[in-house]
């Protein structure tokens, strides 16, 4: 009996720290072990693709402990092509689900082309593991990917959210994608233009359709217009506005309308 509670207890205080970091090299190494290590800080898989553990581009693999589940680790990993395009890149995204102790796979989805990009770049990825509680058994964690655009007199932004569950003991997404932040506009390089800035928050609701929890969208928006006043100083007039929406889970993941869906 005290083996088993020392056992326990062994375990508990792996968990506790394993809940406080997360080794990216070891986990690319157990979910890709015939991975070979390639120029510094990077893998080829026998895919030929190259997987990038440096953290220091847009395209470097990342981790995090589920605060919600801390037994278990969350990986995103580029799979990216030794290709070179002119423009942008062309890849794959790997999605894992970890023992946080072990770094054993329990899970994993394969998502083609999701890091693959153009003149809108992918400037980050990151793992959100805010409690997205989408059902009364089942929580969800994110994925955010960010894109840019390189034009000065056209920018555009966005930061897009997807949400996923174990569900089966397979990985899945519920929720394809949303734009939680939006920029665009179109300017003249000096003053004139004009430019569209909008903020999504998401909420679980109390509200609910077919075992899963709605999400009630909240918007902010602010559409400016620059032009040049009677005094010759450049000046904008603004204007604001609201929109709210509820996200419903049809059975399969959640419906999104097309105003809300992000760039990809």
């Amino acid at each position: 009996m005290r083996l088993f509670i020392s056992g326990i207890l062994l375990l508990s205080a792996q968990c506790a720290n394993a809940a406080n970091s997360c080794d990216i090299h070891a986990i690319v190494q157990h979910a890709w072990p015939e991975a070979k290590p390639a120029a510094e800080g990077t893998m080829i898989t026998p895919g030929n693709q190259v997987i990038d553990i440096t953290g220091n581009s847009p395209q470097s693999a990342i981790c995090r402990v589920w605060p919600a589940h801390p037994e278990l680790t969350l990986a995103a990993v580029p799979l990216m092509s030794q290709e070179k395009i002119d423009y942008g890149h062309n890849g794959d995204l790997e999605l894992l689900v970890l023992n946080s102790v072990t770094q054993e796979v329990n899970q994993r989805l394969h998502l083609p082309e999701r890091m693959s990009d153009d003149a809108i770049r992918i400037t980050g990825i990151a793992l959100d593991t805010a409690r997205w509680k989408v059902a009364p058994s089942q929580t969800a964690f994110g994925l955010h990917i960010t894109r840019s655009g390189s034009s000065r007199v056209n920018p555009i932004g966005e930061d897009a959210l997807s949400l996923y569950v174990i569900e089966n003991n397979q990985l899945r997404r519920v929720l394809e994608g949303i734009a939680l932040t939006a920029n665009s506009g179109e300017w003249d390089g000096n003053c004139a233009g004009e430019f569209n800035d909008i903020k999504r928050i998401l909420a679980i609701d109390a509200s609910s359709h077919k075992g899963y929890a709605d999400i009630r969208v909240n918007e902010k928006s602010v559409a400016s217009t620059a032009f040049i006043d009677s005094s010759g100083e450049c000046t904008a007039k603004d204007t604001p506005a609201r929109a709210s929406w509820v996200l419903r889970y049809d059975g399969t993941q959640y419906a999104v309308p097309k105003e809300l869906a992000p760039l990809e």
